[in-house]
């Protein structure tokens, strides 16, 4: 063996020991325990995990531009358009209003917010008190009035101005109506006038999806630096005082997580290992990252090419699905209502969990495009028709976020490649 080959080989196995499930565990054993017992360490390595996270974004408007153009104006164009916007409209509706009526049912039974102990509200009650919230005004004084998000404004607000400055701030929503608006129109122009528009964003496409496939080298980093830093913001007095509702809420997502392995192993006609190695990839990156659209690229390239579905359904469906339908703060907002009525012991009637079903849908689709903390607000669109307050326990939700923010990611990823699944034609 020549010194070339002997380094071409190390070359290669280097990369394939990047990309294996070893690295990855060590490096979640190892930001684990530098965010647990070292958070100045974990502090100071924070800027690998941003920077790993900013180049999986980067990536993002341009595949989801170019993938959902091209296959809306393919599908428009092909004898099969009729057949899959059909299945989207029954699939998506059906698959929100199924993922909420199991959160509730399981939050129900499980009940995270009956029977707390006095030292538990204690604790709870100072930390409401320690954020500057009134927290008697808040139990028994009316509830502020503030400008809600109504149905109409939140579909006027899809529509972009200008699609660049939807681009250059991030507007994940404006650009994905956009893209749906731009294929449909490319669908109906004559063949030889759309191919060469299909032919440059096919271009883009691949291009950005192999910088992804580059970026894959990085996981182990990039996956250390934000799990330790994760972990050193979280502080341990609120996490055992809602420890209840951690408990309940990974349950719910762990179950969640079951049942769509299920569904796609049943639809890809593979084996449960083979589904569990293909989609391991995308499920890593939305616990790393806690960003559905950083785990997009990468969910559209295992469907199509680890599990076989077809590519130009899998373009079209898997953005829709996980920028539209946010299965997993759905589950979230499903979870956090019945935690606070029952916190509140507020009796919910066959009125108020319909209003419960269809308010944890609506609020979970209008987080499109939001981060942060403006995603846990949304929950106030299902409280106020309750008549509970958000004011008192918002900064409570805001306080466990950095532990339930992965799952909720995870659940909106997965959620969404299963309901691809359900709706795509394996390759023949």
């Amino acid at each position: 063996m020549t010194i070339q080959s002997a380094i071409q080989l190390r070359h290669r196995f280097s990369i394939t020991w990047l990309r294996s499930p070893w690295a990855i565990l060590i490096s979640a054993i190892l930001g684990g325990y530098i965010g647990s017992y070292h958070p100045v360490i974990a502090t100071a390595i924070a800027p690998i995990g941003e920077l790993y996270l900013g180049l999986l974004k980067m990536c993002v408007f341009p595949i989801l531009l170019s993938a959902i153009t091209t296959s809306i104006g393919r599908l428009m164009a092909s004898h099969d358009a009729g057949q899959y916007i059909r299945r989207i409209l029954i699939v998506f509706p059906i698959g929100l209003l199924l993922t909420s009526v199991v959160a509730m049912v399981v939050a129900m039974i499980l009940g995270p917010g009956r029977n707390l102990s006095e030292a538990t509200l204690d604790t709870l009650g100072v930390v409401v008190n320690s954020s500057g919230i009134d927290l008697e005004m808040s139990l028994t004084g009316p509830l502020p009035q503030e400008d809600s998000t109504n149905v109409a404004s939140f579909f006027i607000g899809m529509v972009p101005d200008n699609i660049f400055t939807a681009l250059s701030e991030g507007q994940t929503l404006k650009v994905l109506v956009f893209a749906i608006v731009f294929g449909v129109s490319l669908g109906f122009l004559k063949e030889n006038q759309a191919n060469a528009v299909f032919e440059v964003l096919d271009a883009i496409f691949q291009s950005f999806n192999q910088l992804i496939q580059w970026f894959t080298l990085i996981l182990p980093f990039g996956l250390c630096s934000l799990l330790a830093y994760q972990l050193s913001r979280q502080g341990t007095d609120v996490m055992f005082a809602m420890i209840n509702f951690i408990g309940v809420a990974l349950t719910t997502f762990c179950f969640i997580y079951i049942i769509n392995t299920l569904v796609i192993w049943q639809q890809s006609k593979q084996s449960i290992w083979s589904v569990l190695l293909a989609v391991r990839e995308p499920v890593i990156l939305a616990l790393a990252t806690s960003s559905s659209l950083a785990c997009l690229p990468s969910a559209i390239s295992r469907l199509s090419s680890g599990l076989r579905f077809k590519r130009q359904t899998v373009n079209l469906v898997t953005p829709l699905s996980i920028t539209l339908c946010r299965f997993g703060s759905v589950i979230y907002f499903a979870l956090g209502t019945i935690f606070v009525a029952q916190l509140y012991q507020t009796q919910l009637g066959i009125t108020e969990l319909i209003i419960v079903l269809l308010g944890t849908v609506f609020a979970g689709m209008a987080t499109s495009g939001v981060t942060g903390v403006l995603t846990l607000t949304m929950l106030g669109l299902v409280l106020e028709p309750l008549q509970l307050p958000l004011e008192a326990v918002l900064v409570l939700f805001i306080a466990i976020d950095p532990l339930i923010d992965p799952f909720r990611t995870l659940g909106i990823v997965y959620t969404g490649m299963a309901t691809t699944a359900v709706i795509a034609d394996l390759e023949s």
